[in-house]
């Protein structure tokens, strides 16, 4: 047993005011029965951890049974005999009712009249006294509900100054210094995380040393049966041995391996044709693809060598190559002669041209004089032409930039129309765009929402799940302290607490084991109650919180408890070691019946077997339908972590309300909800990427768009710019047009004179003209004559020129006759060659089809020769293992007292190896505190900044609205306070009117008793203060013993007492029995 023990104390029946006498809290515990104090046997075992299991009773059902045994034993038999029979409540209350019965008799007994006087009286007062307590009732009633009313306002303001706090908080947190300080102090806390983690490590090795010290310690203790069972395995060993001895000598393995090493070289030799052949044809494929290539090569080369057609035409131009050289050659002699020819007859005119020239200078003498003049009027007239001219040519320039600047106008406006449509597109896009960002950051903000709710379900835990799943009454047994003690140890959804998500989980799969397990008894599983899962999570956390005992404050359940290490398994103890000690018990023989006998049966007849095997047999009750489970990993070390689990029957008085699944539906469901929880991160991220992609997508729309307009814009200003020089243009040709038409009449006024001096010029002209005339036509003779001669020239040169581009020609067509030719001649060699390579090809790869075939068949007879060949190879194998079995099982028995003193000296071993982990620990401690420090040193830096930051004025602000939402929760307080004073006021007042009821009614028994004096009014009224005080007396014992640990505490004392006070009376409790539970101590 590992951890603490565990005491029990001694539940007794005694009269109000005698003590139940104390027992010691350490150690073995047991209590004989005290039959005549209503006590009964209870005990507790050390070794091994167990106390007795049990059932437990409702406690005012309990309370109330034992009023009605000790007022009435005679009621309790026949109501427990009969399954259909009233319950104890209910027979109480008969009890009750029956003694008010003999009151009211007794007071309608004839009296005299002051007498009835005083009756009448006194029944008023009791009516009037009852009236006045159910109106004290309404009252405190109304009180409750408004202190109810003014605490949903306290916790709404607190929660408002909660926010405002927060608000300040994260205000100061977003100052740069705080923010800075802030890294610090996380820096320090991650740097004391690790140093705690090193410390756990420390621990954790420390304990494991010890633990391992201890294991080795009981190592030595098994060597002897350990030499026992070598002796018993050497036996076995030598009939192995003998076996596989046998089957050798049937087979001939050397044979075997002859035929396997032939066939080996065999398939070795096909394998070496294979690839040989393989190779062969890979080598003759390769040949085959270069050979391919060249011939496609050769035929794009040839083109047209296989087209007739055209090495026709290439002959044919060839033919007209030569003819035309031939021809060029002819022209060239030809145009020798004419050249000789030419310059003589040129020779001969310029002597003539010469004699002209000289008649033709004396003529122009003459007319020099008339030609002054007539230059003058030239003059004149060139003078006004060129004005003329350079007047039209405005104009036309004009016309064309008019033109020019017309044309830049159209397209101008064709520019601000196309860019004006970009700008609604891009516009519209960027709508689109917008509209899309708009609701990628919607669903962001969505996806946020459903993440922070899904941090704040994940920080409510169990909690949360059961609100989700609408388990009403779970979620109250979890949260609502009225139902539920010890709350204070619960920390909704901590990382350690048993209602985080993950010991939900893990709770889950211990449930599946526990089902596992009735299985292998033929039982039906267990279904997950929520309300025992809520029962089961603040036990566990009750119990890890150094509480190694039941605490008792659930009715009509079962509950097992252990403690342990995280891995742990509790049925390891629940289940495996208490079954067999169960089984161990029904094999003795010592327990006669056992098998047969119910939980609750062996915990009456064998009460010291059943604090052994208590859990087990929960574990195994038949009567059991649903169950809940948790752990919790609190606890003051790594072993002091609680697993607690709770069991329900068919009629559990929680049933009705409680919400049950299968485990399996149930597993589902909370994984779905878990992985919801851990999925709304995830999807908010992706969120936030949708929307980093949207906003990246609105900024290129609004970049086009904003580019579209920029172009718009400058569009727009071109085209004024167009339209000013269209209607620049367009004046400069008006005034061109008009200066065209002053320049117009100018010229032709010169015109006039100028043709007056030419008439005069003519007659001097005349004459000139005919010497110039005689001179021109010699001079054309000679000119003709040197035309002649230049023609001539020309000619020759052109014959020359002809004469090589004929040759040329010839070259280029007799080389592209011969290059056709031997492309023809190069792409059928080609051919062959890729035919003949292709042939050698297909026939390698055959070759290597049959080389792959033959392989084949080689690996299948080797294959086979080696199947048989390791046949017989096992079977050596196996008589050599069985010839090591049998030596080392020989060794075995001397080699037990080697290992007892290799055993010795590895517990010497592990206990310095504990000494260094425990000086580890120190070390570790030591970091800690200094990590400690430094997270400190940061924490007051962080403080500093925090409280600089505060002087700002956001800062200011803030605490400004935390100072207003502190009003208004004070002012909510007050409201409160003013509440629960009216409250305690009209409690107050309810109270003294239960008072002055309870007066009014023991004056009434008074006058009654004055009236009637002959008449036992004890038949009835004494009954009923008996029933009365016995019911109160047993619900403040029952508050002492309800619980959940131990026998069926209720019946048990139930049984007890009735059979202390009624003697032969018997009560068929076997038939009404509770739950049995089981109570465990620390391992």
């Amino acid at each position: 047993m590992r951890g603490r023990l565990v005491g029990m104390r001694a539940i007794c029946l005694r009269d109000r005011d005698t003590p139940m006498a104390p027992i010691s809290d350490w150690g073995h515990v047991e209590w004989l029965s005290e039959t005549s104090q209503g006590c009964f046997h209870w005990s507790h075992d050390p070794d091994t951890g167990h106390g007795i299991g049990g059932r437990i009773m409702n406690k005012k059902a309990f309370a109330t049974a034992v009023a009605s045994v000790a007022v009435a034993g005679t009621i309790a038999a026949p109501a427990m005999a009969d399954e259909t029979a009233t319950t104890p409540v209910e027979q109480a209350q008969q009890a009750v009712e029956q003694a008010q019965q003999a009151v009211d008799q007794a007071a309608a007994q004839p009296t005299t009249q002051p007498q009835q006087d005083q009756v009448a009286a006194a029944q008023q007062a009791v009516t009037d006294a009852k009236t006045s307590l159910d109106q004290a009732a309404a009252g405190t009633q109304q009180a409750q509900q408004q202190v109810q009313q003014a605490q949903t306002g306290v916790q709404q303001a607190q929660q408002n100054v909660q926010q405002a706090q927060q608000q300040v908080e994260t205000t100061i947190n977003n100052d740069p210094n705080v923010a800075a300080a802030q890294t610090g102090v996380n820096q320090a806390q991650t740097n004391l995380d690790k140093a705690h983690d090193s410390l756990a490590a420390a621990k954790d090795k420390a304990d494991q040393s010890a633990k391992n010290a201890e294991t080795i310690k009981k190592a030595m203790n098994d060597s002897q049966s350990i030499r026992d069972d070598a002796a018993k395995a050497k036996e076995q060993a030598d009939q192995a041995v003998k076996d596989a001895q046998r089957k050798v000598d049937s087979t001939d393995k050397t044979k075997l391996d002859q035929t396997t090493a032939a066939k080996q070289d065999a398939l070795g030799k096909a394998q070496t044709k294979a690839d040989q052949a393989s190779d062969a044809a890979q080598q003759a494929q390769q040949k085959a693809d270069q050979a391919k290539s060249l011939l496609d090569e050769a035929t794009r080369i040839a083109g047209d060598a296989n087209d007739p057609a055209k090495i026709q035409e290439a002959q044919d131009k060839a033919k007209q190559a030569d003819q035309a050289v031939k021809d060029a050659k002819t022209a060239q002699a030809q145009a020798t002669v004419a050249e000789a020819t030419a310059k003589s007859e040129a020779d001969k005119t310029r002597t003539q041209a010469d004699q002209a020239k000289a008649a033709l200078d004396k003529a122009n003498d003459m007319k020099d004089a008339a030609q002054e003049k007539a230059d003058k009027t030239s003059a004149a007239l060139d003078k006004a032409t060129d004005a003329k001219n350079t007047d039209a040519k405005a104009v036309k320039d004009a016309q064309a930039a008019n033109d020019k600047a017309q044309a830049a106008l159209d397209k101008a406006d064709q520019a601000v129309k196309d860019a004006q449509a970009q700008a609604d597109r891009t516009k519209d896009e960027y709508a689109a765009a917008k509209d899309a960002y708009d609701k990628a950051q919607a669903a962001a903000d969505a996806a946020k929402q459903a993440a922070d709710e899904a941090a704040k379900a994940q920080a409510e835990g169990a909690a949360g799940w059961f609100k989700t799943n609408k388990a009403e009454q779970a979620y109250k047994y979890l949260t609502d302290d009225s139902v539920s003690q010890y709350l204070e140890y619960t920390h909704i959804g901590a990382k350690d607490d048993a209602t985080s998500l993950d010991n939900l989980l893990k709770a889950l799969d211990m449930i599946d084991e526990c089902n596992k397990l009735r299985a292998d008894h033929g039982l039906e599983p267990l279904k997950v109650s929520e309300t025992a899962m809520a029962m089961a999570m603040v036990q566990a956390n009750y119990a890890a919180n150094g509480h190694y005992n039941h605490n008792y404050q659930y009715d009509n359940v079962g509950e097992n408890l252990d403690w342990g290490f995280s891995d742990d398994d509790p049925y390891d103890d629940w289940y495996t070691a208490e079954k067999e000690t169960y089984d161990a018990a029904v094999k003795s023989g010592d327990y006669p019946d056992l098998a047969k006998l119910s939980p609750y049966d062996v915990f009456l007849k064998y009460p010291d077997l059943y604090q052994q095997v208590g859990h087990y047999l929960n574990i195994v009750d038949p009567e059991y339908i649903a169950t809940g489970m948790a752990y919790s990993g609190y606890g003051e070390t790594n072993y002091d972590h609680a697993f607690t689990q709770e069991y329900f029957n068919d009629w559990n008085s929680y049933n009705a309300n409680d919400t049950t699944f299968d485990a399996s539906v149930y597993r589902a469901k909370v994984e779905a909800y878990v992985n919801q929880i851990k999925s709304a991160q995830s999807t908010y991220e992706d969120a936030l990427k949708q929307v980093e992609a949207a906003k990246t997508a609105l900024d290129k729309a609004n970049t086009a768009h904003a580019s579209a307009v920029l172009t718009l814009d400058k569009a727009t200003s071109y085209l004024q710019d167009t339209q000013d020089e269209s209607a620049r243009t367009t004046q400069l040709l008006a005034d061109a047009t008009r200066k065209a038409a002053e320049t117009q009449t100018a010229y032709e006024q010169a015109k006039s004179a100028d043709e007056q001096a030419q008439a005069s010029l003519t007659t001097a002209e005349t004459d000139r003209q005919t010497k110039q005339t005689a001179y021109d036509q010699a001079k054309s003779a000679d000119e003709q004559a040197q035309t002649r001669l230049t023609q001539a020239q020309a000619a020759l040169d052109k014959a020359n020129t002809d004469v090589k581009q004929a040759e040329q020609d010839k070259t280029a067509a007799d080389t592209r006759l011969d290059v056709l030719t031997d492309a023809k001649n190069a792409l059928a060699k080609a051919q062959t060659a890729y035919e003949q390579a292709k042939s050698e090809a297909d026939q390698a790869q055959q070759a290597k089809q049959t080389a792959q075939d033959e392989l084949t068949q080689a690996q299948t007879a080797y294959e086979q020769a080696k199947k048989e060949s390791d046949k017989a190879a096992q079977q050596v194998k196996d008589l050599e293992n069985a010839k090591t079995d049998l030596a080392a099982r020989t060794q075995a028995l001397a080699a037990a007292q080697a290992d007892l003193d290799a055993k010795t000296q590895a517990y010497d071993a592990a206990r310095n190896e504990a000494d260094k982990a425990k000086q580890a620990e120190t070390d570790a401690e030591t970091a800690v505190r200094n990590a400690q420090q430094a997270l400190t040193d940061a924490q007051a830096r962080l403080a500093k900044a925090k409280s600089d930051a505060k002087d700002t004025e956001a800062v200011k602000t803030a605490q400004a609205k935390v100072k207003e939402a502190q009003d208004a929760l004070d002012q909510a307080k007050t409201i409160l306070a003013k509440a629960q004073a009216d409250l305690k006021q009209a409690q107050t007042v309810e109270a003294q009117a239960k008072s002055d009821y309870e007066t009014a009614k023991a004056a009434l028994k008074t006058a009654q008793q004055a009236a009637n004096p002959k008449h036992d009014d004890n038949t009835g009224q004494t009954s009923l203060n008996a029933a009365q005080q016995a019911t109160v007396e047993a619900a403040a014992k029952a508050d002492k013993v309800m619980a959940s640990t131990g026998a069926d505490t209720n019946g048990i004392i139930l049984a007890v007492v009735a059979f202390a006070g009624m003697g032969a009376a018997t009560l068929d409790l076997k038939r009404r029995r509770m739950d049995v539970t089981a109570r465990h101590g620390m391992r």
